[in-house]
């Protein structure tokens, strides 16, 4: 569609015969002034919307733009695992719209199927998946089939360490056991306002001082209407005191549950509600 006037050359098949003049017309009349007049020379077009037919609307479809950079890993075994495990993590959205396609490549490097997706909720997945040979499996990750920055994970595996039994069964990998502490948690203090108010707009804090408690590991855990919170930090420092920072983005109740080693600390489970 023309906005402006604009100027076209017309040659036409009869350029060449004489005692023809020049001359201007409307682009509605060009092709009867062709056939008429045979004319060599300038033609003028004007701008008239209702004179040029328009084509149809066209309607593009275009894949979702994806921010996979937002996607979070959750529960991915950091360390080595065993031969035969069976190993779960859970992939979190964040907001981002569209369908994951997760596959596991063995050490050989085969391929296998997509591995299935449990909903956990609207913004997680659960995903399962076995561990049969010793070595590096690849974890491959996408949405919308646009790769995780990280992508692809690493598990590491390893051969189960057999120790003899003496009787004659079967060798058992061995199983790590905890050491035996000398505690009494209800000599564990704690104080600040993130055992009392929860901010959804910045992080809450709280110190614990286990000093006069004797010697354990200090557990912390906060249940929330979306399940587990994703960020807990605790930093020891020193003396067994430890700062714990959190941090949630969903408004309603929360539990909040702090234990020195296997028993609960005065007031946990504690009670949180945020607005």
């Amino acid at each position: 569609m023309f906005r402006v006037s604009q100027e076209i050359r017309l040659n036409t098949s009869a350029a060449g015969a004489a005692g023809q003049p020049q001359g201007l017309a409307d682009v509605g009349d060009v092709s009867s002034s062709t056939e008429s007049c045979c004319i060599f020379g300038r033609y003028q077009r004007t701008p008239d919307a209702d004179a040029y037919p328009t084509e149809p609307p066209h309607v593009y479809v275009a894949p979702e733009l994806t921010d996979a950079g937002k996607v979070q890993l959750l529960h991915l075994p950091s360390g080595a695992v065993r031969v035969n495990s069976t190993i779960s993590f859970v992939i979190k959205r964040n907001g981002v719209k569209g369908n994951f396609d997760v596959r596991l490549e063995t050490p050989s490097g085969q391929h296998g199927a997509p591995l299935q997706l449990t909903q956990l909720d609207p913004e997680r997945f659960q995903v399962e998946c076995q561990l049969t040979q010793a070595g590096l499996y690849k974890v491959h990750i996408k949405c919308n089939s646009v790769p995780l920055p990280k992508s692809p994970y690493i598990i590491v595996t390893i051969a189960g360490a057999a120790t003899p039994i003496e009787d004659g069964n079967e060798h058992a990998a061995s199983k790590p056991s905890m050491p035996h502490f000398e505690s009494d948690a209800s000599k564990v203090q704690s104080r600040g306002l993130g055992l009392t108010h929860v901010n959804l707009l910045e992080r809450n804090e709280f110190t614990v001082d286990a000093s006069s408690a004797g010697s354990n590991m200090l557990f912390v855990g906060i249940l929330g209407p979306q399940g587990p919170c994703d960020e807990v930090l605790v930093k020891h420092l020193g003396r067994h005191v430890y700062r714990v920072a959190y941090q949630v983005r969903e408004p309603g109740d929360y539990t909040l549950v702090v234990k020195w080693g296997e028993q609960h600390i005065p007031g946990s489970p504690f009670s949180l509600s945020a607005e």
